[in-house]
């Protein structure tokens, strides 16, 4: 060591009470230049992120194994970060450097470094004097570290307790001996890489040189480049598999980039080295079946400036993190595009509780939130990944409120709706999700049958039932990889009809399902969403037990197409012309889908080509078209005429309606003891709407005579 004299004495204790400061392990930075030639220097890289105020501390005195402790007349300077430093950041010391470097002695009057060209050391590390934790470790007096006991002399070392030769400690002098010393030595390899790539280069003394007369070279302007690993799927779906990444197994140092384009996604059985940071392109899954100890950051592609329903597929993300990282659009109120949904509101845009723009609140795990972009990119989210059960609370609005809860899936792989809603049956009024497709502004209805994957990322809304826990199972049951390019054959028969005002798009599905029946059938059936109304739509309601509920999926028995009627429904404007069409799978060879229309007492073979209609007035509900599958030509002789076809129900307060009869009839509604309260006749066209008095709430029965044949059924007035 070469002296230096102060004129005052200095003595300290290092301790780790920092708030924010990163902890570090052996080889989390790396020395790549030690010169002890006039001026005193050293480099070092960081291969972790340094949070504010790290410090990392650097002295020349050896390390005694036998006493555990350093030498005595010696010192060192200690680096505190000023700001947060990313991974990859070389940063030097010169002698005399000062803030954000600061020296400090070890039981002498002389603080600092002072290397010595007759060889020396540098040791880092963290912790105190007594007891420090060792990172990283360079020495140039010998190309071995002095074993034995510790002799006192000032220029060489033991091994630091905890680090590993050639691993995390390098000896780079000229030979073997105690004094076959270079004055100074430098790493001369590649800093590009992985983390790990470099760690482990930088780590082997046979990637070092010295030079005794001159300053080493290379290192004027370095330059690091971290490389990622990326994973591949080339092989299968295991993470501990090297064929299935780029490079290898990723490790320490290494950030993971999961893409969107991989042959298959990886699956995560038991906890894996930890990791730098995994990335999951927009696209990409990852199931994780064993904790994952690392940050996993998630991207969502939001290819429009639209609305769209997401949920955090990470656990810890929160508001500040979110405003942080993504461009939100923000209103006169400070609020920003970013909201849970409230159903105890009675007005519908008050359900939309968006946040602040100093929002700080954690985001819930299986809670979904809608959101729009203010440019069209991707929304991240960041946090460790869920890798168990999630359970979450149901809310019912009541009152002037709704039953509809937006959830959303917590995992970074697909969620299977149909395990999940089968699951969940008793707390859901009905087995049926509702997603949001931000192209055509609408939701879509998805049913148990559908066995519609839940992308990460996406929010859906259910309806309640009660205010139980709904449960997302952190199993390979309900979570799955898919691929968006895999072209899926369906072999179940289904029509599916569509409407178009020029604007706007609307559809409703039919699937023929064996076992299914023309009532209703939970997990086939479903609704179309009522948490919004709409100005356009088109709907089904069921051929029997109709309710007057509209649906958007319907599911018939897969036998005897051509004699069930289905009763089509239309919400739209006066004044609108609106085009039907039809796109229909694995029908029976000749049959076709034809619209009836019982106002105009005209058939159309949709099946055909499309047919456009103009609405006389504003439309809202079914009895004017139907729709029939058979391989007969239809003409307006065939107007259905069969009471199987006909549905009574209430509809609303002291009022039943009739649908699907196309005759004349008798209604007559009676007690339960028998008294007669109402007797009415009826010319019905489609749909027939019967006012009731004031009757109290109860059960009574209806009966209605036709030329067609005669009906008998009980309905409940509330």
């Amino acid at each position: 060591m070469k002296q230096k004299n102060f004129l005052f004495f200095l003595t300290l204790l290092f301790s780790l009470n920092i708030i924010g400061q990163t902890t570090l392990s052996p080889g989390d930075i790396i020395i790549i230049d030690v010169q002890a030639d006039t001026p005193d220097r050293f480099k070092f890289v960081t291969l972790v992120d340094l949070e504010q105020n790290t410090e990392i501390h650097f002295t020349d005195a050896g390390w005694s194994s036998n006493t555990s402790s350093f030498a005595t007349n010696e010192g060192g300077v200690t680096y505190t970060a000023p700001s947060l430093i990313t991974r990859g950041t070389i940063i030097e010391y010169t002698d005399g450097d000062t803030s954000p470097f600061s020296e400090f002695i070890i039981n002498s009057s002389s603080p600092g470094l002072g290397l010595s060209s007759a060889g020396d050391q540098i040791l880092a590390f963290q912790g105190s004097i007594a007891t420090p934790t060792f990172i990283f470790a360079v020495q140039t007096n010998s190309t071995a570290w002095q074993v034995g006991d510790f002799l006192g002399d000032t220029n060489q070392s033991n091994l630091p307790n905890g680090l590993t030769n050639d691993v995390n400690a390098v000896a780079a002098g000229i030979g073997p001996g105690a004094e076959d010393e270079y004055d100074n030595v430098y790493y001369n390899g590649s800093l590009t890489g992985t983390g790990k790539q470099i760690s482990e280069a930088v780590g082997n003394s046979a990637n070092w040189a010295g030079v005794n007369s001159a300053a080493p070279g290379g290192y004027t302007s370095p330059n690091i480049t971290l490389t990622n690993v990326t994973w591949t799927g080339n092989s299968n779906n295991n993470w501990n598999e090297a064929g299935n990444w780029d490079s290898d197994i990723p490790e320490k140092y290494d950030n993971v980039i999961i893409p969107s384009t991989a042959t298959n996604f990886p699956t995560v059985t038991s906890t894996p080295n930890d990791v730098y940071n995994i990335t999951i392109n927009s696209g990409g899954s990852l199931i994780a079946l064993a904790t994952i100890n690392d940050n996993i950051t998630y991207t969502r592609s939001l290819g429009t400036t639209n609305w769209y329903l997401v949920s955090s597929p990470v656990n810890g993300e929160d508001m500040a993190d979110m405003r942080t990282n993504n461009n939100f659009n923000t209103n006169a109120s400070n609020e920003i595009s970013f909201a849970p949904y409230d159903n105890s509101q009675a007005t519908p845009n008050d359900r939309w509780a968006y946040f602040a723009n100093t929002a700080t609140d954690a985001l819930v795990n299986g809670k979904g939130y809608s959101t729009s972009l203010s440019t069209a990119g991707n929304i991240s989210f960041t946090g460790t990944a869920n890798s168990g059960d999630i359970s979450i609370a149901l809310t019912q609005g009541g009152g002037s409120g709704n039953n509809f809860n937006l959830l959303g899936n917590p995992y970074t792989a697909f969620v299977n709706s149909a395990t999940f809603l089968t699951n969940e049956s008793a707390d859901l009024a009905s087995q049926t999700i509702w997603v949001w497709n931000q192209n055509t502004s609408s939701y879509e209805t998805k049913v148990t049958v559908d066995a519609f994957k839940v992308a990460p990322g996406q929010g859906f809304f259910v309806e309640a039932n009660s205010t139980n826990n709904v449960t997302f199972l952190g199993n390979a049951t309900m979570q799955s990889h898919e691929t968006s390019d895999t072209f899926q054959r369906n072999a179940r028969t289904e029509i599916q009809l569509f409407a178009n005002d020029g604007t706007n798009n609307r559809f409703a599905k039919i699937y023929y399902i064996n076992g299914t029946t023309t009532g209703f059938d939970n997990g086939y059936d479903g609704e179309l969403f009522r948490g919004v109304s709409n100005s356009f739509d088109i709907y089904t309601q069921l051929l029997s037990e109709n309710e007057g509920k509209n649906f958007q999926v319907q599911s018939l028995p897969n036998t005897d197409l051509d004699t069930m009627v289905i009763p089509l429904g239309l919400t739209a404007d006066a004044d609108k012309e609106i085009t039907f069409s039809v796109a229909s799978s694995n029908l029976p060879t000749g049959v076709e889908v034809y619209l009836e229309d019982r106002v105009n007492n005209t058939f159309v073979n949709l099946s055909e080509g499309d047919h456009t209609i103009k609405t006389k007035s504003a439309s809202n509900g079914i009895g004017q078209y139907y729709i029939h599958t058979t391989a007969a030509r239809l003409s307006n002789d065939d107007i259905s005429k069969d009471i199987k076809n006909v549905s009574i129900y209430r509809s609303a307060n002291n009022e039943i309606t009739v649908t699907g009869l196309q005759a004349k009839a008798n209604v007559k509604v009676f007690s339960l003891l028998g008294e007669e309260l109402i007797n009415t006749d009826i010319n019905s066209n489609g749909v027939s709407k019967i006012s009731l008095p004031n009757l109290s709430t109860g059960v009574y029965v209806i009966k209605l005579n036709s030329t067609l044949g005669n009906i008998t059924k009980k309905v409940i007035l509330e």
